[in-house]
């Protein structure tokens, strides 16, 4: 099943028109619901309910409040952009955790999987030399030996 057309409706007149085309794009409101962060951050003055951001960045007025996609992009109002603007945002939100010194959670997550793997990898260690070409099944005596190639 393909798209052939719309049927448009005018509120007004209750009267029903057939466009033909072969897309639709749909758009549900444009109006953002950000009427909580009122007094909290500033507003875009020219677009109702928009929140105004600070340079090219997600910054509000506000320290750690955001802005991205439908609530602060009056101009595009696409999806796709929405998620791109939501990245930016995640990356200024975590830059300004990082400076205020609240958590680097890679950094914290790295240094707990590495604290795992070495408690593993003490446990499992046999007490003798260890040789991983032991371990793999090979019979290889040294590095010159495994890399001889013959023309």
């Amino acid at each position: 099943m393909f798209v052939t057309g719309a049927l448009l409706s005018n509120t007004e007149t209750g009267e029903d028109e057939r466009i033909d085309c072969a897309a639709v794009f749909v758009a549900i409101g444009h109006t953002p619901t950000t009427s909580f962060l009122e007094e909290i951050v500033d507003f875009d003055e020219e677009h109702a309910g928009y929140l105004q951001t600070i340079g090219r960045s997600t910054k509000t007025s506000t320290p750690g409040i955001f802005a991205a996609g439908d609530v602060s992009d009056a101009v595009y109002r696409q999806a796709v952009t929405s998620a791109g603007s939501g990245a930016a945002a995640a990356l200024d939100a975590e830059r300004w955790l990082s400076e205020e010194g609240l958590g680097n959670e890679e950094a914290e997550f790295e240094a707990e999987l590495l604290a795992e793997l070495m408690a593993d990898d003490i446990s499992n260690k046999p007490a003798d030399n260890y040789n991983a070409y032991d371990d793999a099944g090979a019979n290889v005596a040294g590095m010159k030996e495994s890399a001889r190639v013959e023309f």
